[in-house]
């Protein structure tokens, strides 16, 4: 990402589960928040697993496990703003 600049806010929807495997989560959060001015937000929509979400675990992650990358990759306030139809949206800090 070199080169792109700062920016005050990155938005992704879907990209997450587009990595093929959610061991992938965090580092894709690191990158984003390398580009991120401090205070800057990054909004994360994508399918959640669990009873009312997705049902392959390997690809989806859990609403707690989608919170748990974000903080892993350095964010220290992670809220969710919204849950519907299978997906979640998350604000990180």
């Amino acid at each position: 990402m070199i080169g792109l600049g700062d920016f005050d806010c990155v938005v992704t929807n879907q990209a997450v589960h587009e990595l093929r495997h959610k061991r992938y989560a965090e580092p894709l959060h690191r990158q984003v928040r390398s580009v991120l001015r401090p205070g800057g937000s990054y909004l994360v929509s994508d399918h959640y697993f669990g009873d009312d979400g997705m049902k392959k675990e390997g690809l989806y992650m859990t609403v707690e496990e989608q919170q748990d990358a974000l903080r892993s990759a350095g964010y220290q306030t992670v809220q969710e703003l919204l849950r519907q139809g299978g997906m979640s949206l998350h604000r990180a800090v």
